[in-house]
């Protein structure tokens, strides 16, 4: 029986020594730049997002593109269900890893 159970484990473990069978492996921990999410914003979002991420408050982004707060409150909340984000914080960090600012 351990003859057998040597040999089948030397047979399941032959590919793992194959660099074919390990390549869909490690393009799956680390994606290409053609795999990762784009994000798919108009011009007037990534300029409301780029105003987050230098810190600007509703009121001072409302100010800076002539609007009402309360449109910049519902550009942001469009925003961050588009790109897949709960907050200002993340959605800054996802640029920032997008390499968008």
């Amino acid at each position: 029986m351990s003859s057998f159970y040597t040999a089948q484990n030397t047979a399941q473990s032959a590919p793992e020594t194959n660099q074919e069978a390990r390549r869909p492996l490690m393009e799956e921990r680390s994606p290409s730049e053609a795999e990762r999410p784009r994000l798919n914003l108009t011009e007037r979002e990534k300029e409301v997002l780029r105003l987050v991420c230098d810190g600007l408050t509703n009121a001072e982004i409302a100010t800076s593109l002539h609007v009402s707060r309360e449109t910049v409150k519902s550009e942001l909340k469009r925003i961050f269900r588009k790109i897949g984000v709960a907050n200002r914080t993340q959605a800054a960090v996802l640029l920032v890893r997008q390499r968008l600012v």
